[in-house]
């Protein structure tokens, strides 16, 4: 007798969260300068190539 184990595969949905350097939390960077070459624009460039792959 063999036994299959089943999971429910679910699409993986991206959140960022930006930690300050104060460790405050913020959702919304709008107002804050990022410098260029930051490792922020490498992740949502990336993301944003999964969701242009995707549709």
């Amino acid at each position: 007798m063999y036994f299959t184990m089943k999971s429910n595969k679910t699409q993986w949905d991206p959140r960022i969260i930006n930690i300050m350097s104060d460790g405050t939390r913020v959702d919304d960077l709008t107002g804050y300068i990022i410098p260029a070459g930051h490792q922020y624009y490498t992740v949502l460039r990336s993301i944003t190539c999964q969701n242009l792959s995707v549709d």
